[in-house]
């Protein structure tokens, strides 16, 4: 009797086996055909929502799109591409327009002062600067690095005389060991000083030079006469870094860069919407 019933579970036991098996089958059978009918009776594909936009919406969008994006943009569909091709013709134009602009005032601010009346200016303010050097004195240098505590004055002289020569130094405050060691060596600092290329200054180290405008001469001139020669010194070559020449240079030097950018863009541009 008990051999029996584990007959009868084991036949049970195979029985759903096979109908496990064969729903899976069926199911398989099921999936092939589904995927056989998609085959053979596709769907239509669905509509692209770029071709519904206008060609003048897209314009408008490009139009707001600096290089980069526009460049992009290209990359959505074949009718973006068309139309960002023609926004980029149309940027050319653009940096044509302002290249020609740029030009204009480059000629124009090269026009804008006489040479010789800037030329003269520039001799002028270099003689102040030889003789703010004619008062500078191995001894009078000497005295000057001598302070443990200078006045205040001489300090801030001191200090924007050594960050003419060197960035890297410290504004006023708890620089003074190191301004004396610039002025430990006075032959030396004697001739960086002349032989300072005014061009090197850079714009950040005017800025810091420019305090000396609110330095007052006359009370530099009574606490040291060697101070007042570098106050001398530095007044004239801030001067000669503010003066028209540099102004124009300056500008000029800007307009030149901006023009020779946008020249290369718009080769970069023509490359690609050949």
């Amino acid at each position: 009797m008990k051999k029996l019933i584990f007959d009868l579970n084991n036949l049970e036991t195979q029985s759903k086996n096979q109908e496990s098996k064969l729903s899976k089958l069926f199911l398989e059978f099921d999936e092939i055909f589904n995927k056989k009918y998609d085959i053979l009776h596709p769907q239509n594909p669905k509509s692209n929502l770029l071709l519904k936009i206008r060609p003048e919406l897209f314009a408008l969008i490009l139009e707001f799109l600096d290089l980069k994006t526009c460049f992009r943009f290209r990359l959505v569909s074949g009718r973006a591409n068309i139309c960002a091709i023609i926004t980029l013709h149309q940027k050319i134009k653009q940096l044509h327009e302002q290249s020609e602009n740029l030009e204009y005032e480059l000629n124009e601010q090269q026009q804008k002062y006489s040479q010789d009346i800037i030329n003269q200016d520039l001799l002028t303010t270099q003689e102040n600067v030889q003789n703010g050097l004619m008062q500078l004195s191995k001894v009078g240098i000497d005295e000057i690095r001598m302070y443990q505590r200078p006045p205040q004055i001489i300090s801030k002289v001191i200090s924007l005389v050594c960050i003419l020569l060197d960035s890297n130094i410290k504004i006023y405050q708890e620089n003074w060991s190191d301004c004396q060691k610039i002025l430990k060596d006075p032959m030396t600092l004697l001739n960086k000083l002349l032989q300072l290329q005014i061009d090197n200054i850079s714009d950040q180290q005017l800025k810091l030079l420019q305090a000396i405008h609110n330095v007052e001469a006359q009370q530099v001139q009574n606490i040291s006469s060697s101070c007042y020669g570098f106050y001398l010194y530095l007044q004239s070559i801030v001067e000669i870094r503010e003066s028209k020449y540099y102004i124009i240079k300056n500008q000029k030097l800007n307009l030149e860069k901006q023009i020779k950018s946008n020249k290369n863009l718009i080769k970069k541009l023509q490359q690609i919407t050949k």
